[in-house]
């Protein structure tokens, strides 16, 4: 009865004070306020301009910031010796084996103030202008798909290749149609000053007199065309009745021709007469030409000697005598194998010495 009466005190107690407010004064707790940050997910705003870093400083892990201060602490040379030396990890203590460093500090300022310790600094490369590097480092990143901010570069930059992609081809040595449409940069505007001097230089030179050429005996192109034609219009004039014939003969010959038919054919065989007239004038003689004879000096005298390379026994199975190679019973039979014997062929055999 004693601790049933005591537990109901203590419950009665307690729900005073939640009644009076001491303990939901004493209760209250610190929760989490949001805090804006540039390029983080707590900010209101997506949009950023260029000169905006992209992402907050609060939004990297303290260890790796301070693993980065010293990492670029430890890239800083201590050339005078003023920072504090690293702890030796080394416990060899037999010094013919390691010796610990100790510096001359006299000997090394006068090193640093000849200028021997000076670190060198590499220049940029005159190869390579600043526009061309920028352009290979927009062309990696199109291609491969990494960056703006990577590797390349460290920084951001429009990756965006106006002329350098669309002039790469699969090989360097291949030539591809470039299908840039810039016209602002150095490199555009170098290029069509290079195209138009080029169009000028070709028509200067076509312009300029050339004394190699003979000009009372030269033909230009609209003359000597003159000349096929007029030269064609005189062979059809001239022969114009054999052509008839022609056409009236065919006519007989094919009676449902068309007469465009008849006007082709009648052309063809005019055309076939008059090439076969010019070869009588060349070559009178027929079957004579100043092209030699082959046959007679590249004559094929080869022939194959067919043998069996068995033996003509006696065979137990068929009881009879039977080549060993074929199983034929022939004795006279044509050989199952055969070789090649050229008479012509250059004997390099030997006489042998006696």
């Amino acid at each position: 009865m004693a601790a049933t009466s005591s537990a109901t005190r203590s419950t009665g107690q307690l729900l005073d004070g939640y009644a009076g407010g001491t303990l939901g004064a004493s209760a209250t707790h610190t929760y989490l306020k949001t805090k804006f940050q540039v390029g983080s997910a707590k900010s209101d705003k997506i949009n950023y301009t260029v000169a905006q870093k992209v992402f907050h400083s609060g939004d990297v892990p303290q260890d790796v910031v301070e693993s980065k201060r010293q990492v670029q602490k430890k890239k800083q040379p201590n050339i005078l010796g003023t920072e504090k030396r690293d702890w030796n990890h080394s416990t060899i203590a037999d010094q013919k084996i390691q010796k610990d460093v100790h510096k001359d500090l006299k000997r090394q300022l006068l090193e640093v103030r000849a200028g021997l310790k000076d670190e060198k600094i590499q220049k940029p490369s005159k190869f390579h202008t600043d526009e061309q590097i920028a352009e290979r480092h927009k062309f990696v990143v199109a291609m491969t798909g990494k960056g703006p901010i990577g590797k390349l570069t460290g920084k951001w930059f429009n990756a965006v290749d106006e002329r350098g992609l669309a002039a790469h081809c699969i090989a360097d040595n291949w030539n591809d149609w470039n299908q840039s449409h810039s016209t602002h940069t150095k490199d555009d505007i170098r290029q069509a000053q290079s195209v138009v001097q080029q169009a000028d230089d070709r028509r200067k030179n076509w312009m300029a007199r050339n004394n190699h050429v003979n000009v009372e005996a030269y033909i230009n192109p609209c003359e000597a065309t003159g000349n096929i034609n007029d030269r064609l219009r005189e062979r059809k004039i001239d022969f114009q009745d054999l052509k008839d014939q022609f056409k009236r003969e065919l006519k007989v010959e094919f009676p449902e021709a068309s007469e465009e038919r008849l006007q082709a054919m009648a052309q063809r065989l005019l055309n076939e007469k008059l090439l076969a007239d010019e070869k009588m004038s060349r070559f009178p003689v027929q079957h004579e030409s100043f092209k030699p004879n082959l046959s007679l000096t590249t004559q094929d005298r080869r022939y194959k000697e067919y043998h069996h390379p068995g033996t003509y026994v006696w065979n137990e199975a068929e009881k009879r005598e039977a080549w060993s190679c074929c199983f034929n019973f022939g004795h006279e039979s044509r050989g199952c194998e055969c070789k090649v014997v050229n008479p012509d062929a250059w004997c390099y055999a030997g006489f042998e010495r006696g």
